[in-house]
């Protein structure tokens, strides 16, 4: 649309008591069938073709404002969010309530909105939500990894030297919390994992692509959804949106360099073993909701707390679930706890009554030293890494 078009789309929907403003083709079928049976148009038609005429305008400023000011150095007093509609939803996170999935004017690429659709029912309000929380958390390893979420939380994730030992330590985590769930791989999907996924039930899969083969094997699973999706990466200037009542909170994308500031904050460091279970752990409690505590052995997660109220409860969830789950991993590797939120010497005493050696988070409290008091009169190793990572 060249700046002459906006201006007098602009024009005539101003005027619409005396012009019919028309921007979309779709329209000019029925206006000229009204025009030629009744040789005018009802005013309240007028006002609603007037109002799509200002929000096609409103669309391609916002466009253009994007991207010419989309990398701030600050928050402006004022910001345009323009949305298109991408795909109407059978319903939203329940039935009674309708849902769509719009992208953002000017968004990147390689999002969710470049999800492909190879294999199944039209994605869900619920599959977008998962995809979203699977697909980061699986690309932040270079390792084959699988991550499987459900209602937008993790409940499985390992990394291993192929991808289906990868899925089966994954979904062993915990069979019923990734029954149903949404699976993220970071490997195309092969015959031998294929053969793995059409044993277990996940709704969704999501991977970089599908062999012939694997295909084939999971097409004939009953009410599965397979996607394929490209690089995850994120702009340096992406923002996260969320709605609340009357208005909208905006805050940069959490994209901090991992493990960038890390330091041992006891009189045991962690070993080379420990502190690649360690960075497992850490990347996935960054994916959970706060407060959490993911558990790891290895490089296999077998215990996630998620979205408690409470710090001391997300351990202990995490314990118990991970006490469940020693049998799937060999015997010998050591238990290994992160923490989204900086811990107490309460924490660390109930994380070494369940076996854990090692300890990483954020740190940056009143009570870090007699955390690390704690951890060195247990031979707990603790780890800070100085950054943060909330999630709600």
């Amino acid at each position: 649309m060249d700046p002459v078009g906006p201006a007098l789309l602009r024009a005539a929907a101003r005027n619409f008591k005396n012009v019919i403003p028309l921007c979309d083709p779709d329209d000019y079928q029925q206006a000229v069938a009204t025009l030629k049976a009744y040789d005018r148009m009802l005013p309240d038609r007028r006002q609603a073709l007037a109002a799509k005429a200002f929000h096609y305008a409103a669309y391609y400023d916002s466009t253009v404002a994007q991207f010419l000011g989309g990398k701030w150095e600050e928050f402006p007093d004022e910001v345009v969010v323009a949305l298109k509609k991408s795909v109407d939803l059978r319903y939203g996170e329940n039935p009674h309530q309708a849902g769509a999935f719009y992208t953002l004017s000017g968004a990147r690429p390689w999002g969710l909105n470049a999800a492909s659709l190879v294999c199944g029912r039209p994605l869900s309000y619920g599959h977008y939500l998962d995809l979203e929380t699977a697909w980061e958390l699986v690309n932040a390893f270079t390792q084959a990894s699988c991550a499987i979420v459900k209602h937008a939380v993790p409940a499985g994730f390992s990394a291993a030297d192929d991808l289906t030992a990868a899925a089966r330590r994954a979904y062993a985590g915990d069979p019923r919390g990734c029954f149903r769930g949404t699976a993220a791989v970071n490997r195309a999907v092969d015959e031998a994992a294929a053969q793995f996924f059409a044993e277990e039930f996940v709704a969704c899969i999501a991977a970089p692509d599908f062999s012939p083969q694997a295909l084939s094997l999971l097409r004939t699973k009953k009410d599965i959804r397979l996607v394929t999706l490209p690089s995850t990466l994120i702009a340096p200037s992406e923002l996260d949106l969320r709605a609340v009542a009357g208005g909208m909170l905006v805050q940069e994308k959490d994209q901090r360099p991992f493990l960038a500031e890390t330091k041992s904050a006891s009189k045991r460091a962690a070993d080379a073993v420990e502190s690649a279970a360690l960075g497992v752990a850490w990347r996935v409690a960054m994916h959970a909701r706060t407060h959490a505590a993911v558990i790891a052995r290895g490089t296999t997660v077998i215990g996630i707390g998620s979205g408690q109220t409470s710090r001391l409860d997300a351990v202990r969830l995490a314990l118990v679930k991970s006490q469940e789950r020693h049998p799937i991993l060999p015997a010998g590797e050591p238990l290994v706890m992160a923490c989204d939120g900086a811990l107490t010497a309460e924490h660390v005493h109930a994380a070494a009554d369940g076996g854990v050696t090692a300890i990483i988070h954020p740190g940056g409290a009143s009570e870090d030293k007699d955390a690390a008091e704690a951890c060195d009169r247990r031979g707990v190793a603790l780890a800070a890494t100085g950054v943060r990572h909330f999630r709600h």
